[in-house]
């Protein structure tokens, strides 16, 4: 079973996430596709091009899905 997001939705490979860092004292946000995702962390690239890892899940939430049935 893939890991759930801040809102209960199901992480899965392929989806673009929301995460929030902080050095010192800044703090924000980024988007990451996630590449893999394991019960512990969810893998990724970072929007400038950093490999990431995630390990808090209760802090991600999934902002697109890829479409991955055709539409009617």
């Amino acid at each position: 079973m893939n890991p759930t997001d801040f809102l209960g939705r199901e992480i899965r490979s392929g989806d673009l996430i929301v995460y929030p860092w902080r050095k010192g004292s800044e703090m924000g946000l980024r988007t990451m596709t996630a590449l893999q995702v394991t019960p512990e962390y969810i893998g990724g690239y970072s929007n400038f091009g950093n490999p990431v890892r995630v390990r808090n899940m209760k802090t991600i939430v999934v902002v697109e899905r890829p479409q991955t049935e055709p539409e009617n």
